[in-house]
């Protein structure tokens, strides 16, 4: 009997997925809509989320050393901490906004300035220092580009800049106002998640206890603990790391007498935050302000890069990061290319501690399971 009622159940759960599925694909359109209206609903507390898990990253460290005294007071403890985190976020992001994307701008347009006698000046250093063929320099001197093409690229690009702009321009400021609306309300969020971080954590746990099964509610906690154990450690550790290679490039770049010392070494420490691929977008910057000074100074600082790049990928990173990764390297340079695919220079950066969870909860999983055919299969070798 009780088999027939188990059968019964699984047949109705299988037709009511298949039913699922083709309303879920017969009605995409639908669905899609309905779930892109959810999303604008939802956003302003998904940002407040994701806001509040970077900023208790440095939470957690502050209360770690605020001990005794008014401290002792855990309101006030976690009030100042909270504060404290939110300035410091706010402050690197006033120094990016303000001081390092000018710089970057800066510099562009030095180089688009002084390219042309940089050309010169490599072709010349080539044709002295490595017997390239003067033939072949007069060659690419003497490259031109059609100017007739070159104008009707450009209009072209004009006319086509002017309509996007004039049809753009009204729904772009409603945009930033409802992004900077929502990033308002979720930075509030976010100071009560943090506040009350322990009692929705509790809270959260009662739900799942009284309204799941045991098995998937420890299942769904477990998830939990790895989601959130691999990103903290990962983003915390990638930052630091990220920080340590600046400072060493703009230290290497100062004993060296390399000019944009401080510049080049905070374009490294953020497109460090990328792994593995990111720091060499930096270093070309790098290499790109510096040829226009000298193919000299160019060069020392590309070894100079690619020596601190060695240390920090053999030493560093691993000490610092550790296992918050786990994954062997092809792994890494998948999660890279996919996240890039699917959400650009973000995707790259959370796409490798999504792939690190997916890879433990994996490993997870097939040891219970070899556990469970060792189990079974020995008391048949004792026999």
């Amino acid at each position: 009997m009780n088999m027939i009622k188990n059968r019964d159940k699984t047949l109705l759960k299988g037709v009511f997925l298949i039913v699922f599925f083709y309303v879920l694909v017969e009605h995409f359109s639908i669905v899609k809509a309905v779930l892109l209206t959810c999303y604008r609903a939802i956003s302003p507390l998904i940002y407040g989320m994701a806001i509040a898990f970077i900023v208790n990253l440095i939470v957690v460290k502050l209360e770690e050393h605020m001990k005794g005294g008014i401290f002792e007071n855990q309101v006030l403890k976690r009030t100042t901490s909270i504060i404290v985190s939110f300035l410091i976020v706010i402050g690197v992001i006033t120094i990016v906004c303000f001081n390092v994307i000018p710089g970057i701008v800066d510099s562009v347009k030095e180089i688009t300035r002084q390219a042309p006698q940089a050309f010169d000046t490599v072709l010349a250093f080539l044709e002295k220092n490595f017997g390239v063929s003067p033939d072949i320099v007069k060659e690419i001197q003497n490259f031109q580009l059609d100017e007739n093409m070159l104008d009707s690229m450009f209009g072209l690009m004009k006319n086509q800049s002017v309509i996007q702009a004039l049809k753009a321009s009204g729904s772009a400021v409603g945009s930033v106002v409802s992004v900077v609306t929502k990033l308002f309300i979720g930075i509030f969020f976010a100071f009560y998640i943090l506040a009350k971080k322990e009692s929705i954590n509790a809270y959260i746990h009662r739900l799942m206890e009284t309204y799941l099964p045991k098995k998937i509610a420890d299942g769904l906690e477990n998830f939990g603990h790895i989601t959130y154990e691999t990103y903290a450690n990962f983003i915390s550790g990638q930052c630091l790391d990220a920080v340590i290679l600046g400072c060493l490039v703009t230290t290497g770049m100062g004993i060296l007498g390399l000019s944009y010392p401080i510049l080049v070494g905070v374009v490294v420490a953020v497109t460090a935050l990328i792994p593995i691929v990111g720091a060499f977008f930096g270093g070309t910057v790098g290499v790109f302000l510096l040829i226009m000074e000298s193919p000299v100074k160019a060069l020392t600082f590309l070894i100079l890069f690619l020596v601190l790049q060695q240390i920090d990928n053999r030493l560093i990173y691993p000490h610092i990061v550790g296992n918050a990764i786990g994954i062997p390297s092809i792994l890494i340079f998948a999660a890279i290319i996919i996240g890039g695919e699917f959400s650009g220079v973000i995707g790259m950066f959370l796409g490798i501690p999504f792939t690190a969870v997916i890879y433990t909860l994996l490993e997870q999983d097939m040891g219970k399971r070899r556990r469970r055919k060792e189990q079974a299969a020995t008391p048949k070798e004792s026999e």
